[in-house]
Parts: C-alpha cells; sequence; structure tokens
C-alpha cells in the first residue's frame, strides 16, 4: 500500500504554529486537519485569529503547507443544504504563496440521522462540483453509505473516502474496513496513536491489493497531558506510520 499523506487532526489555536513548520519540513507527508464550525470559528474566535496568523506565517516562509479543513455542526449543515457561511467562503478564497488554495482536501463530517439537517443527493453533489479545485474527504459509515454510493456511482465528483465507525469518538473498530471503490482513495481513522499505529497499518495492509492508495487520520490520541494537539505526539504518529509504509505517492 502507499501513503498518499498522514493526517494529524486537532492543531488550533492552543498550537504553537513554529512546532507544526518544525513538523512539516521534518516530514512533507504531513497534513493537518483543522476542526472548523460556526461555535469554533466564527470571525472573532480565537480559532479564526489563529488560521489568520498561520496563513501570514505560510505566506511569508513561502511553504506548500499541506492543510484540510474539517466541516463540523452548522457548517456542514449548511454546506450539504447548498450554502456556505460568509467564515468558510473567506477562509475557501485563502491562497499560499503559489496561487493555490491554501485548504486543500474539505472533510464533510455529516452523518445521517445525527445532523440537524440531512444531505440530499442533488444538492449535495452541486455543492461539491462548485469547487473542482477541491478534493473532498466523505465520512463512510452504514449511515452514510447509500448516499455515497449514489454519489460515486454518478461519477460527477471525485472524493476521498474515510472509514472511521466511531465518527470522530477515537475508538478504533474491532476489524478494519475492506476498500469499498477501486479508484477511491481510503482513509483510515478510529484510535489510532502513535503506539498503535503500526499494528494497525499491518492489519489494514493486509485487506488491500500492493499499490492501494490510502491515508490515515489521527486526533484524538494526538493530545497532551493539557487535552490540547500534541506536535511531539504528531511527531512520534507520523514516524512510526512511516517505518512501516516506505511506498509514497506524490
Amino acid at each position: 500500500m502507499e501513503l498518499k499523506c498522514i493526517t494529524c487532526s486537532g492543531a488550533n489555536e492552543f498550537t504553537d504554529i513554529d512546532g507544526l513548520f518544525t513538523l512539516y519540513r521534518e516530514f512533507p507527508c504531513v497534513e493537518f486537519g483543522i476542526q472548523v464550525s460556526g461555535k469554533k470559528c466564527g470571525f472573532a474566535s480565537p480559532r479564526y485569529a489563529w488560521l489568520q496568523n498561520l496563513k501570514e506565517q505560510i505566506l511569508l516562509r513561502k511553504v506548500d503547507f499541506r492543510l484540510a479543513l474539517h466541516l463540523n455542526q452548522d457548517w456542514v449543515d449548511e454546506f450539504c443544504d447548498g450554502h456556505i457561511v460568509p467564515e468558510l467562503q473567506e477562509l475557501l478564497s485563502w491562497k499560499n504563496a503559489q496561487g493555490a488554495p491554501l485548504f486543500q482536501r474539505i472533510q464533510l463530517n455529516f452523518k445521517i440521522g445525527r445532523n440537524e439537517k440531512t444531505p440530499t443527493l442533488d444538492k449535495l453533489e452541486t455543492q461539491m462540483m462548485k469547487f473542482p479545485h477541491l478534493r473532498f474527504i466523505l465520512s463512510y459509515n452504514e449511515a452514510n453509505a447509500t448516499l455515497i454510493r449514489e454519489i460515486y456511482q454518478r461519477h460527477n465528483v471525485i472524493f476521498d473516502l474515510l472509514f472511521d465507525e466511531s465518527f470522530g469518538e477515537g475508538v478504533a473498530p474491532d476489524c478494519r474496513q475492506k476498500p469499498v471503490f477501486d479508484d477511491i482513495v481510503q482513509g483510515y481513522a478510529g484510535g489510532l496513536s502513535p503506539e498503535n499505529i503500526v499494528s494497525e497499518l499491518t492489519k489494514i495492509a493486509l485487506l488491500l491489493p500492493p499499490k492501494a492508495l490510502i491515508f490515515i487520520d489521527a486526533e484524538g490520541k494526538l493530545k497532551g497531558a493539557d487535552g490540547h494537539f500534541s506536535c511531539l505526539k504528531a511527531r512520534s504518529f507520523v514516524a512510526n506510520a512511516i517505518s512501516v509504509c516506505l511506498d509514497w505517492y506524490e
């Protein structure tokens, strides 16, 4: 199997930006996933100010940083319903030093039956098609499976798939999911940590063809004693993952 990227989620206003740059310089395969919602990332929020500072540092240092926005709660509800809140509109307009979108991937954290609004096939597909320069991540679980399969069958949008049965709760499944589609990048999350990533990747590899393209995503187990994202734990997670997967997709 080949790793497209290693996503370390949860960096926020409590995270030292210099620490992120240090980690990225050592491991360019790392992607930082930023959790956003109306509650967490309004224009006047500390997280929005932190993201502005991060953008300025990326432009100043002219670094091709890998960033993903993970849309939650009201922001993902509105997006799937065909609307974009002003804060998200602004974030999606940001560019890096090369003129590419600052946030290359957008993860839509909806779960049918849990969110206030239920995504419909036509609205969601139409919204995703408005952003052909971005790559979307859809969470695959029993609740979302039918909708995602319908999106795939239409072949109008390209997306990556994330397997996380616990849906952000950081709980490892009894067994990892086999690929659903042959030509979609498959992502794995749920209970991944610096301590278990070697054994978990070994289990995942047994389910995949030799050249399968995947990514992995950890968040809860990357928190330090203060309850916030730890660059040290993230470094250990990435380094241990690389020790298993030496084949890289660029």
